[in-house]
């Protein structure tokens, strides 16, 4: 099976810095998520955001901001 075509959408996506909330259940937290592209995604890095004083962490790969909510 083929990954699905890029869409519009994803190509306006590339370059923008990105913030995106997740919640505790979604713990252990990596980049790329399930969400993201297949064509436009790197290698995956899990992310301590837990432990994280302020509850962000940025993916040294893409630059993508995540802040944990409870």
């Amino acid at each position: 099976m083929s990954a699905p075509a890029p869409s519009i959408a994803d190509y306006k996506r590339l370059g923008e810095s990105r913030e995106v909330v997740v919640k505790r259940q979604a713990l252990p937290l990596h980049c790329p998520t399930d969400e993201t592209a297949l064509w436009c995604s790197h290698p995956r890095v899990f992310l301590a955001i837990d432990s994280s004083a302020d509850k962000t962490a940025r993916c040294p790969y893409c630059g993508t901001l995540y802040r944990l909510i409870d």
